[in-house]
């Protein structure tokens, strides 16, 4: 075995040298291997094979003692073939560099690696479309005496909410909303669940306010009264008999809402400080709103 090794690698020769030994020339074949799959059928190919042929004429003028054409040749392939790859590669070095940067693989990778500011001021933009669309529903909803829930996520995570309705998973438009929730619709009944930019889940359940003042409410309001005393969540609530609009959050009821006070409270409830953050919410509550702890004490909400 070692007078192998001697023979293969050279004198002092060990097992770790004939694996590090194995895995180069592995490493140097596949990189040939895909180099030569992404050349074929292109010009490269030609060229390549032209460089061959220097390589065969140098070795040639080696052997046959020729010295002045082996000397041309041979200052040729050392010191002109890295620019001449350069100059007539170019292009294919483009295309070959451009694909390994749209690898899915590798743009997963820098994905997770790199959050930029980009994909922050993306995502910002989403949600205030989000919110937008969902102001506007609102409203035309109201309009039309048409009830509706619509649950929007903050920072509690509404998976399981989502997953006790029928699944979405579509992008938020006014016209989708004020769709679901006609009353010839299948799926009007129930809650929509906003996650993100996406509609995830229609005709979820939210489970029933036990306050004492919630009592005097309709069961649409108790709905969303009680999911927003339990979880981190923004809840629209559209009246049907009255056709006014509210929002259940952080155990409130925000009620008689006109699109500008929806819209202000959303957006410090959705997109967090820059908007208003915990004064913004306080500052677009309706004069005169009672808090959980005077609601629970016996304040009284009508009967929608």
């Amino acid at each position: 075995m070692q007078s192998v090794l001697t023979f293969l690698i050279g004198p002092d020769a060990t097992v770790r040298d004939a694996l590090l030994a194995l895995v180069d020339v592995a490493v140097v074949a596949f990189l040939c291997y895909h180099v030569l799959r992404f050349i074929r059928g292109t010009r490269a190919t030609a060229i390549l094979v032209g460089l061959a042929l220097v390589g065969l004429a140098y070795a040639g003028a080696e052997g046959a003692g020729l010295a002045t054409l082996s000397w041309l040749l041979g200052h040729f392939l050392s010191y002109s073939f890295i620019f001449g790859v350069i100059v007539l590669f170019q292009a294919d070095l483009r295309r070959a560099l451009a694909e390994l940067g749209r690898s899915p693989r590798l743009a997963r990778v820098v994905a997770r690696i790199v959050h930029d500011e980009r994909g922050a001021h993306a995502e910002r933009v989403a949600r205030i479309g989000t919110i937008d669309a969902v102001v506007k529903a609102a409203l035309e909803l109201a309009r039309r005496r048409v009830g509706a829930l619509v649950v929007v996520e903050r920072t509690a995570d509404l998976a399981e909410l989502a997953g006790s309705g029928f699944r979405l998973d579509a992008a938020i438009t006014p016209e989708l909303l004020v769709a679901l929730f006609q009353p010839a619709s299948p799926i009007h009944d129930g809650a929509v669940v906003v996650r993100g930019s996406r509609a995830a889940a229609a005709t979820c359940l939210l489970p029933l306010s036990a306050a004492p003042a919630a009592l005097e409410l309709g069961t649409r309001h108790r709905a969303a009264l009680g999911l927003a005393e339990e979880v981190d969540a923004a809840v629209v609530v559209v009246s049907e008999e009255r056709g006014e609009i509210s929002v259940a959050l952080e155990g409130t009821l925000h009620r008689g809402l006109d699109e500008k006070r929806l819209r202000a409270l959303l957006y410090a409830a959705v997109l967090g400080a820059d908007h208003g953050g915990a004064g913004g919410l306080a500052a677009v509550a309706r004069p005169g709103e009672a808090s959980p702890a005077r609601r629970r004490q016996g304040g009284s909400h009508a009967a929608l």
